[in-house]
């Protein structure tokens, strides 16, 4: 028996609407588009947070179709992020949007078959489509991450299939999209693996309460799923992700579920088409009682040149300028890892004054003993100042010291912080929390650290 016990998602601050990228259309769409300083990795590690592990992880699996890496595994970098065992079993998984939920057939394997107690499941895409092809194409970045156990939770996965397609109706071969005939690559294509994956997988109708089917061309088999005993029109969930965040790729699939999981009891079952078919059945036994999905907080781009400014990093695109080569000591980043990355700062052991960095001797009693200590990630602004010489997107960047709640004082960047306005201009005693961003925009390296936002 596999269950998912918990989950977590994440998207951007930041969105625009489909009337924004094309004023004359009328469409009523939403996108989640990242910030300059975000990626896979923060957005990773977001959803991980929101997830909030406790669980003795003993495998973790993370699926995308745009890395950041290459020749390094992106599941190893997170586990090392997130404190989790050295030599823990690490996969990445990618190729086509299908990735999440073959992640999520992978771990559901794993679990049923003995081999790990619990899997942790992330899926997250961030892709541009080309400039002046927003409104033909529902792009969207997010992020889902979750736990798969052996132990009871809110949803079993009954049972887990993927159907395999030689015949594609789109692809990408040497970097060039490539599209066959539409009317046959999608009948011999979709269709035909979606009547397989009905023939072959023994699903009951009668007893499914949500019928999920994730692909563009879902109206072309509702004949096929009618005739095998589907009623359409009670049993089909609509997709209410997409019109709120976009098609989010990879991790589309599994928001999916989670909406399922978060709306309706019962037994769900999913398609999960992209050039061949993942068939996952669910059973819930109650509904979510806060939805996370339904409590998502954005601001929206006003303008499509403020869509340009993120995706185009300010004029970090231009020709005139260069990526930098930014210090870095990864010997140094390795010593001081449970400072800087996991927020473990030192408490004096005589006073219980709180450092983030430690100190030979502590300022209040100046003894020098002090023990480890587990650092906040809220507090409040001490002070701020506006700093115009550091390369950035959006000018100025603003260098915030943070008295952090139960002691430790730390100096960030604020993020999230395009529109200088009353929502984002920081001012002392103001609250904030800490999120885990890229250091530059245009570095070499990839350099993440603590920045802060406005609660």
């Amino acid at each position: 028996m596999s269950n998912i016990i918990k989950y977590g998602v994440a998207f951007p601050h930041f969105r625009i609407a489909d009337n924004i990228l094309h004023p004359r259309l009328g469409r009523k769409g939403k996108h989640a588009v990242c910030y300059t300083d975000e990626d896979i990795i923060t957005l990773a590690y977001q959803a991980c947070s929101n997830l909030k592990i406790v669980e003795n992880i003993d495998a973790i699996l993370f699926a995308t179709t745009t890395p950041v890496f290459s020749d390094r595994y992106h599941a190893s970098f997170l586990a090392d992020l997130l404190g989790l065992p050295n030599g823990i079993f690490a996969i990445d998984l990618g190729t086509t949007p299908r990735a999440g939920t073959d992640a999520l057939i992978l771990a559901d394997k794993l679990i049923k078959s003995g081999v790990h107690k619990n899997v942790l499941v992330i899926a997250v895409n961030v892709n541009f489509p080309p400039i002046g092809n927003e409104i033909s194409t529902s792009f969207g970045h997010g992020a889902v991450a979750l736990i798969v156990s052996n132990e009871k939770g809110l949803a079993e996965i009954t049972d887990s299939q993927s159907f395999s397609s030689a015949i594609a109706e789109e692809f990408i071969y040497k970097g060039e999209d490539v599209q066959y005939d539409a009317r046959f690559a999608r009948t011999a294509g979709f269709v035909t693996n979606i009547g397989l994956a009905l023939k072959k997988n023994n699903i009951n109708p009668t007893s499914v309460n949500n019928l999920i089917v994730n692909s563009l061309y879902a109206k072309l088999a509702f004949g096929q799923f009618k005739k095998s005993g589907f009623d359409i029109e009670k049993q089909l969930s609509k997709d209410t992700v997409t019109p709120d965040f976009g098609h989010t790729g990879a991790c589309h699939g599994l928001l999916l579920l989670i909406n399922a999981i978060e709306s309706q009891s019962g037994s769900t079952v999913l398609f999960d088409y992209f050039n061949g078919t993942n068939v996952i059945s669910l059973s819930s036994q109650a509904v979510i009682a806060y939805p996370v999905l339904k409590n998502v907080h954005a601001t929206f781009l006003d303008s499509y040149q403020d869509y340009l400014q993120l995706r185009k990093q300010g004029n970090f695109e231009s020709k005139s300028y260069h990526s930098h080569e930014m210090f870095s000591s990864e010997m140094l980043q390795e010593r001081e890892k449970d400072n800087l990355v996991y927020l473990k700062g030192f408490e004096c052991v005589s006073c219980g004054t709180v450092y983030f960095m430690k100190a030979a001797r502590c300022n209040s009693c100046h003894k020098t003993e002090f023990k480890t200590k587990q650092l906040s990630k809220t507090g409040t602004v001490f002070t701020i100042t506006s700093e115009h010489y550091f390369p950035a997107s959006f000018s100025p960047t603003n260098m915030v010291v943070v008295d952090l709640d139960g002691g430790g004082r730390i100096t960030v960047q604020q993020t999230d912080d395009m529109f200088q306005n009353e929502n984002t201009i920081l001012k002392i005693g103001d609250k904030v929390s800490l999120v885990y961003r890229k250091m530059m925009e245009n570095d070499k390296k990839p350099n993440y650290f603590w920045k802060c936002k406005k609660l």
